[in-house]
Order: C-alpha cells, then sequence, then structure tokens
C-alpha cells in the first residue's frame, strides 16, 4: 500500500498540495474522441457545434471528468454570445449550457456555483418553455441541495416535479425518483426510499439504460447498509463497481470504489480500506473531482489515525484542507443568494399575479363610483382650465427658452473642446508620419542612389586584374555592404526593436496628457506580441490612431479601454469606448473605418463592430500572427 509523502516531487493538484505517489499513469487520449475534434475544426458557429459540444460533454459526465464538462460548458455560452440568432433561440441553448455548468460545478464539490447554475438554467428554461431543460435544471438543483443536507428544499422540488412531468421523459423521471428516495434515505425513511428505488429500478430495466439501473441498484446498495444488511451491501458494491468499470462509467465505479473502502473502514479492515482508497483517490485526481478527492480523504485520515499512523493522517488531512480552500475559494455566495431570491421571487410573483385579477376587479368597481363622485367636482373646476392652460404654456415658454440656451453654450463648449482634441490628435499622428515617411526616404536614397553607385564601382574595379586594386574592391564591398545596413535599419525603429507595448503605452500616455479622456491600455503575453511580425505592428497602430481618432471625434467618450494580447497565434484587438455609440446597420462606413477594413484585411484578418446607440462602442480585430 502506498503511504502520503511530503517530497517536493509529489504529483499536485491545481491548488499546489502535497499529494500521494501512486506511480500510476494517466489516461491517454481517448481515439473515441478524434471525430469530434475534427468536426469541432470544421464546422463553424451554430447548431451542429453545440451538438458535437454535448455529445462531448456526455462522454466526459460519464467519465467523470469535470475539467473537460467545465471546459465545454464555458465554450459553449461563449459561442451562444456571438452566435447571431434571435434571443429566444440562443436562451434555449442558454439552458443547456447552464446545466451543463451546473453538474460540472457539483462534481467538482463546488455546490454554491451548482445551485447558481441550475437557477440560471431555470430561469432560461421557463422563458422559452423549454420542458426538458426546466425539469432537468431541477433535478441538477435538487441534487446540489441534497449535497448541502437541505433535504426540505430538495424534496419540495422533486415533489413538485413528480405531479407535472411530460410522459416523453421517462428517463428524468427515473433520476427524480432516485433523489427522492436518496432524500427519504438521508432522513431515515427507509421505507418511502424503497419505494422510490424500486420505482425507478423497474423503470430502467424497461428503458435498457445501464447507467440508471446500476446509479439505482448502488442506491439500494446503501440503503441495505443503512439497514444492518451489510453483506448485501458489500457483493452489490463489488458487483456493481466492476459493471460499471466494464461499461466505462467512471462516476460509478469511483463510488463504488469509495463504498467498498468505507465498508471495510467499519469493519476495522483498515489496511484493505487504504488499498482501496488510494486507488480511488488516484482516479479522483486524474479527473480532477474535488467532492470524490475530499470524502477519499477524510477517510483516509480517519484510517491513518485508527492505525496509528499520525505522520500519514497528518499529510492526509493536509490534503484535505488544501482541497476544502480550493472549494471554498470559488465559491460566490452572494451572487448565489442573490439568484435564489430572484428564483424565489419570481414563484411569488405568479401566485401573486392570480391574487392581483381579482383585486383589480374590486378596484376597478370602486373607480368606477368615483368617476360618478368626481364628475360633479370636475365641472366646477372646468372654468378654471383655460386660465390654468395659458400659464401653463407661458411658463413652459420659458422653460424652453432657458433649456435652449443652456444647450447651446453646451454644444459651443463641445466643438471647442473637440476641435482642441482633434488638432492635438493630428500633431502627434502627423508627427509620428513625417519621422516614418523621412526614415524611408533616407533608407531609399540609401539603397537607390549610393547603394547603386557604389556597386557600379564595385564590379569595374573588379575586371581590372591589378593586386593594388584588390584592396580598394575589398573596401568598397564593405562600403556598399554598410549602406545597405544602414538603409535597412533606417526602416522605423520602434516597429523593429522588441518595444512594441512600450510605444502603445506612450502613445496612450500622449493622449491622456492632451485630453480630458481617460485611455487605458492592457496587454497579455507583451514578449510574444514585441516579436510579432514588423508589417504586423506597423499597420495594427495605424488602426489604433484611426479608432483613437474616430473615438475622439464622434463618440464624445470618457473612458477608452484598449486591450492587446496573443491567443492561439493570433493577435487580438478589443478597443472599447463609453461613448453615444451607433446603430451599426444605419452608419455608413466613413474614411477612417474604409482605411481599417482596408489595412485588416490585407493581413487576413477579421473585424467585428458591436454598437448600440447610448451604450458605448466595442471593436474588436483578430490577425494571425
Amino acid at each position: 500500500m502506498q503511504s502520503f509523502s511530503q517530497d517536493s516531487t509529489s504529483t499536485k493538484t491545481k491548488s499546489e498540495s502535497t499529494l500521494i505517489q501512486f506511480g500510476w499513469t494517466k489516461r491517454v487520449k481517448e481515439k473515441s474522441l478524434e471525430p469530434y475534434y475534427n468536426q469541432l475544426k470544421k464546422i463553424e458557429y451554430g447548431t451542429q457545434r453545440f451538438s458535437v459540444f454535448e455529445q462531448l460533454i456526455a462522454h466526459h459526465t460519464k467519465r467523470n471528468n469535470t475539467d473537460s464538462i467545465l471546459h465545454y460548458g464555458n465554450l459553449y455560452i461563449k459561442e451562444i454570445a456571438n452566435w447571431n440568432e434571435t434571443e429566444k433561440v440562443k436562451e434555449r441553448h442558454y439552458a443547456k449550457a447552464y446545466y451543463f455548468l451546473g453538474t460540472g460545478s457539483y462534481m467538482n464539490g463546488l455546490l454554491d456555483n451548482s445551485i447558481k447554475w441550475h437557477i440560471k438554467g431555470l430561469q432560461a428554461a421557463e422563458n422559452t418553455n423549454f420542458l426538458e431543460q426546466l425539469y432537468k435544471n431541477k433535478l441538477g438543483l435538487s441534487k446540489s441541495y441534497l449535497g448541502q443536507s437541505k433535504m426540505d428544499k430538495a424534496i419540495e422540488i422533486l415533489d413538485e416535479s413528480l405531479l407535472d412531468f411530460a410522459p416523453e421523459f421517462p428517463l428524468l423521471k427515473v433520476k427524480n425518483n432516485i433523489l427522492l428516495g436518496k432524500a427519504h434515505r438521508f432522513n431515515k425513511n427507509y421505507k418511502k426510499a424503497q419505494e422510490y428505488y424500486n420505482d425507478a429500478l423497474s423503470v430502467s430495466k424497461t428503458l435498457n439504460d445501464i447507467e440508471m439501473l446500476l446509479t439505482t441498484r448502488l442506491e439500494l446498495a446503501k440503503l441495505a447498509e443503512d439497514t444492518n444488511e451489510g453483506e448485501k451491501a458489500f457483493n452489490a458494491y463489488e458487483s456493481i463497481r466492476n459493471e460499471a468499470k466494464a461499461n466505462n462509467l467512471d462516476g460509478i465505479y469511483f463510488e463504488g470504489s469509495l463504498l467498498l473502502a468505507r465498508y471495510y473502514y467499519r469493519k476495522e479492515y483498515y489496511e484493505a480500506a487504504q488499498i482501496g482508497l488510494s486507488v480511488a483517490y488516484v482516479n479522483a485526481i486524474e479527473s480532477e473531482n474535488l467532492q470524490f478527492q475530499k470524502d477519499l480523504l477524510h477517510l483516509q485520515a480517519r484510517g491513518f489515525a485508527k492505525q496509528e499512523d499520525y505522520k500519514n493522517a497528518y499529510a492526509a488531512l493536509t490534503q484535505l484542507y488544501g482541497v476544502l480552500n480550493q472549494i471554498k475559494a470559488n465559491q460566490q455566495r452572494e451572487i448565489i443568494k442573490e439568484l435564489e431570491i430572484q428564483y424565489e421571487t419570481l414563484e411569488k410573483e405568479k401566485e401573486i399575479s392570480k391574487l392581483e385579477e381579482n383585486q383589480i376587479k374590486k378596484e376597478a368597481e370602486l373607480s368606477r363610483q368615483k368617476t360618478i363622485k368626481n364628475a360633479f367636482l370636475i365641472g366646477f373646476l372646468v372654468i378654471l382650465i383655460p386660465i390654468i392652460g395659458l400659464l401653463y404654456l407661458y411658463y413652459q415658454k420659458l422653460q424652453t427658452q432657458s433649456e435652449l440656451t443652456k444647450k447651446q453654450e453646451e454644444i459651443n463648449t463641445q466643438k471647442v473642446t473637440a476641435l482642441k482634441q482633434e488638432q492635438e490628435l493630428n500633431l502627434i499622428k502627423a508627427t509620428l508620419d513625417g519621422q516614418d515617411e523621412e526614415r524611408k526616404r533616407i533608407a531609399q536614397e540609401l539603397h537607390d542612389s549610393i547603394g547603386g553607385n557604389l556597386a557600379g564601382i564595385k564590379l569595374q574595379i573588379a575586371s581590372i586584374n591589378s593586386t593594388d586594386l584588390k584592396s580598394v574592391s575589398n573596401q568598397l564591398d564593405e562600403t556598399y555592404q554598410l549602406v545597405r545596413d544602414i538603409s535597412h535599419t533606417l526602416i522605423p525603429k520602434k516597429f523593429r526593436e522588441d518595444n512594441y507595448i512600450i510605444l502603445l503605452s506612450e502613445y496612450v500616455k500622449n493622449i491622456n496628457n492632451s485630453n480630458e479622456i481617460k485611455v487605458k491600455l492592457y496587454s497579455h503575453q507583451e514578449n510574444e506580441l514585441n516579436s510579432i511580425d514588423e508589417k504586423i505592428k506597423m499597420e495594427l497602430f495605424k488602426v489604433v490612431q484611426e479608432l483613437m481618432t474616430n473615438a475622439l471625434k464622434h463618440a464624445k467618450a470618457t473612458e477608452i479601454d484598449i486591450q492587446l494580447n496573443l491567443i492561439e497565434e493570433n493577435v487580438s484587438l478589443l478597443f472599447e469606448d463609453n461613448g453615444v455609440g451607433f446603430n451599426t446597420e444605419e452608419i455608413s462606413d466613413g474614411i477612417g473605418f474604409s482605411n481599417i477594413k482596408n489595412r485588416i484585411s490585407e493581413l487576413s484578418g477579421t473585424l467585428h463592430i458591436d454598437s448600440f446607440k447610448n451604450k458605448g462602442t466595442v471593436i474588436a480585430i483578430e490577425i494571425p500572427a
């Protein structure tokens, strides 16, 4: 049996905690998934890609690969946001993506995060009447509540779902019954738990669903152990565990291993328990399942303590605290509470709306009676209306005149400020362009005129067979090479040296110093960005200048954020302002945007503009590096 070690070479989790040395090799990338990866490379945005995501997530859920589930779930959400579809269609897919993230979070022990995602999934499913995802997210939410020992909350949701399950979702009804059985087992209502488990087992056999069948049998085995039928439970754990392994159902296999080890522990077979826990723990680490890691480490620490092996017990506890800290660090309790309140408020509002209908009818009757009474009073007021109207019109005229005067003053001030900004920006741009042009001109003159003449002289001298002239020829050759080197080095130095990010920072600093606008520059992987092709640097710098000019002239922005990153061999530029924005369908391209599009097109890049009136503008550019 392997023991804990504090060796510095131990395997690490994401929290950098020390792990057990098992000499175990990670599973290799499965060849069965290659067709899916190839499809993702070919298919663009849309339902086909989402279908591939869903198949990959289903596979990784069975294999208990939590990181892969969360990875594809986040990718799903990102691509939905960029999908050119109606909000209703997108929201149906959001309901699925939120469910996947909730499932992955639960498997990783992040129960608060799981609750958050399932509540968001519920809201999206309700908004689009998406029954399947409505049931799935309710099941996921109930499962998370069970994980937090909130049995009453879970049972309330599950009982409500059981009453209105649509007949086309029998598998979801099986899962609902399994969770109800588990909830009542936790409450020690074993008779009721047995009823729900039996119902789930019967339907699972009818559907011939091996995963649900094994899950139900595992729950029945737990019930047997709780009711002092230990030998029956033990045999069931071993049988179910082996069947799960044969069918690549790693989640059930891991849980079966844990239950066997726990059984050995309760029987005080600590040596056997530690072997089972070690094997299960390796698998839990490989799939990065924090929930399993937490349960295994807790039991392992207790087992070592029972064996009086306090060194390894302490090491196990150290690991356990690391896992618990990792789980706590990922929780966003305040956001989750807010979402829970929103969901509960939504349910209450549905009930309140029914009461309000009756209230509205009563109020309408009272209003009619009041109208009759007030009609007599209105007659007296009719005489005063013309006088009040004239006074109001005169007052309104004065107010309008005052507002016009203020607006005109503001417009004049804005025009003066805009002219100053434009002049300062043009001056900066002209200075930089002038420097570049002058360097290019000198380089061309050196290369074409002096270089050409030197080359001609060298050729003439080389044709003369004289020993004395050979030295002169060599000197001319060296001079010609120097002229070439100088002409090449005169290409704008700022784009050749590895200081591109510094150059952009100085440009932003000049803008901040000469305007009342606040510009921020963020960059990622600066060394790699400094090393990209000179042409990309020059064109990208000019694009930033054009975007800055447009923002200062037209956007009336007070803040501008520029983000420059290198992501997967692509240079990504994100330019965002908080200005007045515009309707991208109504505004035609000016000279500035035409220049920008031409520059990006020459670099085989893409441009995306996202803008709405009074909501600012976001411009995203990607260029192959």
